[in-house]
């Protein structure tokens, strides 16, 4: 993983946004926050994040469609993604991996879950 991992965490709850913020920055990792789905993408485009958290519920730009904008584009197709959503049934989880997510986490979940899935996910990707 590497030691200074940039994740780029989208929700449109900006409550959530800021505790799971606080809890990134806790384990190390530099946080770029984004409530809607274009600005995802453009912090995405200008900063290339290690990995995104993306919701997938969210109002004009849905989350499965800024993952699919985000793999459509060579300079972010690279970029893991991991999906954080209160939509837990197999159909939406294979919906989402299908999107190109990496992982699926449902909410609520539990900060030591959402810590492991991120390192797995870095440790995945960092030999790319």
């Amino acid at each position: 993983m590497p030691a200074s991992a940039t994740i780029l965490l989208v929700d449109d709850e900006p409550t959530l946004r800021k505790t799971i913020g606080r809890r990134l920055m806790h384990e190390g990792y530099e946080v770029l926050t984004a409530g809607s789905g274009e600005e995802a993408l453009t912090l995405a485009a200008e900063r290339r994040p290690d990995l995104v958290l993306l919701d997938i519920m969210m109002p004009k730009m849905k989350g499965r469609d800024v993952c699919a904008k985000l793999k459509a584009d060579p300079q972010t197709a690279h970029i893991p993604v991991i999906f954080m959503t209160a939509l837990g049934l197999a159909d939406h989880v294979q919906a989402g991996m299908q999107a190109g997510a990496e992982d699926y986490i449902v909410k609520p979940f539990d900060t030591e879950v959402l810590r492991d899935r991120i390192r797995v996910c870095l440790l995945r990707h960092s030999g790319r």
